[in-house]
């Protein structure tokens, strides 16, 4: 799953973005709220045997159980800086992610392939879908422990940690998905110097149908007001 043709920096934003949104499905009953309160990681249990097969088999049909989603998110960057914008994700294969300005970044996957534009320095980068982390949760059907390597499920009360990797070992960084009974609160991405990126997601909806020119690969060329 190598982010070919992108730059680092490209690169750990589309990462962090994936996460953002095909990783979203649990919450889309609820709406997230940012600044919720985060469990300590030295206060997890790890689950093994049953308990770790269980909390797997919730958050896969949980995933496996939505069609469209809707909403904002927040990204909260390794320097404190923070973005934030509006996407659109319709399995399986597609998504768009509209940052507000001053970010100048638009990310569009049409079921083949993502592409990444940059409207200030007028660039867009291209990339294989099946190369990417989306492969593994916008597909007909997901199974993380098949398609991903689980490196801990842990538990604290009301919440469950799930930190995953590529199975592979080629997609650099490490995703930790944090569920508060069952739904999707907050989670981080990890790169593989150590930085670590967050992501809080809002105004979640689950609509009927989605316009399909917002996962049209021209209308990154040429972004639409919406």
């Amino acid at each position: 799953m190598r982010l070919r043709h992108m730059t680092p920096m490209n690169k750990s934003i589309l990462l962090a973005a994936v996460a953002a949104l095909a990783l979203a499905a649990p919450v889309a009953a609820q709406t997230a709220r940012p600044g919720a309160a985060t469990i300590a990681s030295s206060s997890l249990v790890t689950l093994e045997g049953a308990e770790r097969t269980q909390a797997l088999a919730q958050i896969n049909a949980e995933l496996n159980g939505i069609q469209r989603l809707q909403g904002r998110f927040i990204q909260t960057g390794p320097d404190g800086s923070r973005a934030a914008g509006t996407f659109y994700m319709q399995r399986p294969g597609r998504l768009r992610f509209e940052y507000d300005a001053p970010a100048t970044l638009l990310i569009v996957a049409d079921g083949s392939v993502v592409a990444l534009r940059d409207t200030a320095l007028r660039t867009t980068e291209r990339t294989p879908l099946r190369s990417t982390p989306l492969s593994l949760i916008l597909g007909e059907r997901i199974d993380l422990e098949r398609n991903a390597r689980i490196i801990r499920v842990s538990r604290q009360g009301a919440w469950t940690l799930v930190t995953a990797r590529d199975r592979a070992g080629q997609t650099d960084g490490v995703i930790s998905l944090k569920f508060n009974n069952g739904e999707l609160r907050e989670w981080d991405v990890v790169d593989a110097t150590g930085a670590r990126t967050n992501i809080q997601l809002s105004e979640i909806t689950r609509p009927a149908s989605l316009d399909r020119g917002l996962f049209r690969l021209e209308d990154v060329l040429a972004p639409r007001r919406r």
